[in-house]
């Protein structure tokens, strides 16, 4: 009786341990049906959506988003995009995307214009856009574009013999930078200062890479600007003692020192470059760097920093700084004759900063000066951060906080710098010292047997 009663119970026990077991199950599912939530733990947040990214869909609510993307079943390209474009839905509950086949459906291609594969139409706040590319950055550029209620001016300076803006095949021409800031939805303009002036439409305006110095007459128009809150970004290379003398003076009024000198970093010389491309990795705490963590390469750059009497009603921040095995070169001469020695009574030992920001208060516009042009040519803007780091810059500039950090994710690599010294090492003893060993233990073993069978 015993038995029965205990088999009776550990039966009765177990079977309360299945439905307990089977409604914990049950309830979790339905909670995480009803509240999901996602975690990516790769490297870098390789498969999330950038921040900015999500504050712009934030800034749609409650405005419905839809999005065709008009594929053949058989793209690949198809997956990819449906794969981003249910993140973009996870994260806000109002995006909605559909896709059709234009060879199956060509009343719905031509009813959203379309006459490609591959094209992407998005329809929010009672307008359209389409792309062709197949990213985060071209999405959320889209969307920024049809939040946003007005192009913002973006207007070069000229005559200055500065880098063409025009030119997209010259390596010192601008023509990326002119067509990155037009898939923005910038409007990109020329200005001839002395005789057009600057318009009060200007929402930025940028002296590039100026090989002469500026008139007074210039630049007090170009005060003026400012001084109404205008925006000014200035791109200055290194330059020989005395020359740019005016713009230098213009700057030190607002607490912003251009240094008589040329950044030498030997360090670039682990990524096959010279001397004179200083590597920036280091940011300082600035809406321009939020969360920036790609190196830069600069060309050919002086030091650009911060006085100790900035002006009231201004705040300036040094943000960009190159590596600690930099230095400011003063001995133009002896540089230009590629002899580069680090004098510690003359030069100045790294870290540098190349980069400064000024921004007003009360109304007052903003300022950027960075130390070198070149490194947003066409040669060089695609190279790691650069692109990144001019996009923040004038998205800051003109006041487009939804265009700051846009780009995509990518995975971060930590590189591993090695000294001469270590690469010597790490060449002689793999390659040389281990075959070199295991032929020394194989003779010794070798006549050890012979001696003693």
């Amino acid at each position: 009786m015993t038995f029965r009663f205990r088999n009776l119970f550990s039966g009765f026990q177990f079977i309360t341990i299945l439905i307990s077991a089977f409604l914990i199950v049950l309830f979790s599912y339905l909670i995480f049906r009803l509240y999901r939530y996602r975690f990516d733990l790769s490297e870098g947040k390789v498969y999330s959506l950038a921040d900015q990214t999500i504050k712009i869909l934030k800034a749609f609510q409650p405005e419905p988003i839809h999005v065709y993307g008009f594929f053949r079943e058989d793209q690949p390209a198809k997956r990819t995009l449906e794969d981003l474009l249910k993140e973009y839905g996870y994260r806000y509950g109002e995006f909605h995307y559909e896709f059709y086949d234009p060879d199956r459906m060509p009343a719905k291609a031509k009813q959203y214009q379309v006459d490609a594969y591959e094209t992407i139409v998005i329809e929010a706040k009672g307008r359209r856009e389409k792309t062709t590319q197949i990213s985060e950055e071209a999405i959320t550029n889209l969307l920024s574009r049809l939040l946003r209620q007005e192009m913002k001016q973006v207007v070069f300076a000229q005559g200055y013999g500065g880098p063409a803006l025009d030119e997209k095949e010259k390596k010192t021409g601008y023509g990326l930078l002119k067509e990155k800031l037009l898939n923005s939805n910038y409007e990109v303009k020329e200005t001839f200062i002395p005789r057009d002036k600057i318009s009060r439409g200007t929402d930025l305006l940028v002296l590039g890479g100026p090989r002469v110095d500026l008139l007074p007459e210039e630049l007090n128009l170009i005060q003026k600007y400012f001084d109404r809150g205008g925006n000014i970004l200035i791109l200055m290379d290194p330059v020989n003692p005395g020359e740019g003398k005016n713009l230098g003076t213009f700057l030190l009024e607002y607490g912003i020192e251009l240094g008589d000198n040329v950044i030498v970093d030997k360090l670039s010389k682990l990524f096959g470059g010279d001397n004179l491309i200083p590597l920036v990795s280091d940011y300082k705490a600035h809406a321009i760097t939020r969360g920036f963590r790609l190196t830069s390469f600069f060309s050919i750059a002086r030091s650009v920093r911060k006085t100790t009497k900035i002006p009231a009603g201004f705040e300036v921040t040094e943000i960009a700084w190159t590596g600690p095995g930099s230095w400011a070169e003063t001995d133009l001469k002896n540089l230009g004759e590629g002899v580069a020695d680090f004098d510690p009574k003359r030069d100045q030992k790294g870290p540098l900063p190349v980069a400064v920001a000024l921004q007003g208060s009360g109304g007052k516009g903003r300022l950027v000066v960075f130390g070198d042009s070149d490194f947003v040519a066409n040669s060089y803007l695609n190279l790691s951060g650069n692109s990144d780091l001019i996009l923040n810059t004038i998205a800051w500039l003109t006041g487009d906080e939804f265009a700051i950090s846009i780009r995509p994710r990518m995975r971060e690599t930590t590189p591993l710098y090695l000294k001469e010294v270590d690469q010597r090492f790490l060449f002689v003893v793999p390659v040389l010292g281990f075959p070199m060993l295991s032929i020394m233990m194989g003779s010794c073993i070798f006549f050890w047997r012979r001696r003693f069978h």
